[in-house]
């Protein structure tokens, strides 16, 4: 009994991936800008004289940046021509639509940081600054869980709300907190040596500090997992 409820539940996973997937293909030819962005713009970085920290800083941001858009683009579609209602009708229940669109935006993710990672050893070669195999897989790693964190955060708000409104609270927040980090810092020169040496401890263990931010991934998504699935499933479709 357990044995085909699991092997139905991966089906109706699969089946919302399958779906995220064809909406994500379905904008065509714009899809390969999406992907072609971030190297080609860290490329021009690199050509122009920029340092490889700020090429890798610009790829992962970019990065990070975009692929968030991709999770609001999936939301924007389905309220297209109120596309959204056909999640009513599809045979996947809404813990299994959850679920396979945390399991779709985690393999994007993936993808994100593979292309971090080759976008900077391509920089490092145009730079002629060839870039370690571990530093390469620690942008990329960096670049995945970052975008996990995010999206994690994002997607009880994109249930809750419109996408656009979502979008515009998004942004807003992260302008919020990104001012009130810089503020404090100027303000309290204390604080900004705090950062600067948390700063400089995680970048001596990296590994340590990848397992931290793994652990806290795993939390968030469980925790969004569960605010999602009570905030969709507590509306009419």
């Amino acid at each position: 009994m357990n044995t085909t409820a699991n092997a139905d539940a991966m089906t109706a996973i699969l089946r919302q991936i399958s779906l995220d997937w064809n909406r994500t293909i379905s904008y065509g030819r714009y899809i390969a800008i999406f992907f072609a962005y971030v190297p080609g713009f860290t490329c021009l970085m690199a050509a122009t004289g920029s340092t490889l920290d700020s090429v890798a800083g610009a790829a992962i941001g970019g990065a990070a940046s975009g692929f968030l858009m991709l999770n609001i683009t999936l939301f924007s579609y389905e309220q297209m021509n109120n596309h959204h209602w056909m999640n009513g009708i599809v045979p996947i229940n809404r813990n299994h639509q959850i679920l396979g669109r945390f399991a779709f935006l985690i393999a994007c993710d993936l993808v994100a940081g593979l292309e971090v990672a080759v976008s900077i050893a391509c920089a490092g070669i145009i730079m002629h600054e060839p870039v370690k195999v571990t530093d390469a897989i620690d942008f990329a790693a960096m670049t995945v869980l970052t975008l996990v964190l995010l999206n994690a955060i994002v997607q009880p708000v994109l249930y809750r709300f419109s996408p656009y409104r979502a979008m515009a609270a998004i942004f807003l927040s992260i302008g919020v907190i990104g001012g009130a980090v810089i503020g404090l810092c100027k303000a309290l020169p204390e604080l900004k040596k705090t950062v600067e040496q948390l700063a400089e401890a995680i970048s001596r263990h990296q590994a340590i500090a990848l397992a931290a931010f793994l652990i806290i991934d795993v939390l968030a998504l469980a925790f969004s997992r569960k605010i999602s699935l009570h905030i969709y499933g507590s509306k009419d479709i």
